[in-house]
């Protein structure tokens, strides 16, 4: 059994993924362990984007992999008790050209094997159109297509027995805040019920 916790943070684009990660960086610094997004490397070093499919089959599978390497590289040598991933592997999925049973086949992989490498899963709904960020430089998505995302990524993690998930808030300190109890809810050993009780639902 694992000494860590490890949570994947997910959703689709402009959810304030980026925002919440950062955040915990400053309130718990050495307590956490923070995995980087496996696509911003690849596409701020230069990996090529294509829209056709098996362009983006390649890019997936680039993405997926670095994702996994990064993971098991920074649960090793961090050492730390909470180990926070910006994004999960299953995000891919909302990614890939062909069905999520073609996706699997590719990777050598399961939905249940997915599931298996987090033990919670957080997602954060992007915002709504009067709050889209466009800001990001490798940021390429429409709104629509943004919303589009959001709903294959939700799809893609669904049936995870520990998923939070965090729906747009026009107010975004109150969407960071309660982002924020959560993971610290998840720290202090409470259930997914618990939490989606008296936090979600307050």
């Amino acid at each position: 059994m694992n000494s860590y916790v490890k949570i994947a943070i997910t959703g689709g684009p402009s959810g304030g993924k980026t925002t919440l990660i950062e955040a915990l960086k400053k309130e718990l610094g050495q307590k956490c362990a923070i995995v980087p997004e496996a696509a911003s490397i690849l596409y701020r070093g230069g990996f090529p984007r294509y829209k056709e499919a098996q362009a983006m089959i390649h890019a997936q599978k680039a993405i997926y992999f670095t994702q996994r390497e990064l993971e098991e590289l920074i649960c090793i040598v961090s050492k730390k008790n909470l180990i926070v991933c910006d994004r999960g592997s299953l995000d891919s999925v909302a990614y890939w050209p062909d069905s999520e049973a073609h996706f699997f086949s590719a990777m050598e992989s399961s939905k249940e094997k997915e599931f298996a490498r987090y033990d919670w899963v957080i997602h954060l709904d992007t915002a709504s159109v009067e709050f889209y960020d466009t800001t990001n430089p490798i940021r390429t998505e429409t709104f629509q297509e943004a919303w589009d995302l959001n709903a294959k990524i939700k799809k893609a993690w669904e049936g995870h027995p520990r998923r939070v998930i965090i729906s747009h808030n026009e107010d975004f300190l109150s969407k960071m805040t309660t982002s924020l109890a959560v993971i610290h809810a998840i720290m202090a050993h409470k259930s997914a019920d618990e939490i989606k009780k008296e936090i979600l639902q307050c």
